[in-house]
């Protein structure tokens, strides 16, 4: 890392504009992205059950943008030495899980969608996309629960309970 931050600092005091043009912005282009990207994958939390991964991570059904299948992103968790092309196969026969614990589910939608939908507060769309794997909540029901895994802030008592 300290080398590529000296090429960065060394390219950038050749020539500046180069610098910033070619390694700078881009690189900090990456930061915001996939931090962005990051955080929608994970960022909700069922207060109730904190830890629980089919809650944390969200799985896209149907998506716009499914490359190495990572839409079933509870898979990369749950199961990691899972290969890419045997991920569909993983969530089809854990479903029962999914709908045990009210997993993350949204269809018919993209990683930067969900993002833009949830830092413009779009909470209808997220709603409308959202599946409700048991059958059990209505449009106003899906926001609610939207609101409540994003609202919910994970605490080191929460990280600690894993361990106890």
């Amino acid at each position: 890392m300290l080398v590529y931050y000296a090429v960065i600092g060394a390219a950038s005091y050749w020539d500046f504009l180069f610098g910033f043009a070619y390694l700078i912005a881009p690189h900090l282009e990456d930061v915001v992205f996939f931090g962005g990207i990051s955080y929608m994958w994970h960022c909700y939390v069922e207060p109730s059950d904190p830890l629980n991964q089919y809650i944390n991570s969200v799985t896209i059904l149907d998506g716009h943008d499914n490359i190495w299948n990572e839409d079933y992103h509870v898979v990369h968790h749950d199961s990691p030495a899972t290969h890419w092309t045997e991920v569909v196969k993983h969530y089809d026969t854990h479903k029962d899980e999914y709908v045990k614990h009210r997993a993350t589910v949204f269809r018919d939608c993209e990683e930067g969608q969900m993002l833009y939908w949830m830092l413009s507060r779009q909470w209808d769309e997220l709603a409308k996309h959202f599946v409700d794997m048991k059958g059990e909540l209505d449009h106003e029901g899906k926001k609610e629960l939207i609101l409540r895994r994003l609202r919910y802030k994970v605490t080191y008592r929460d990280l600690h309970l894993e361990w106890e």
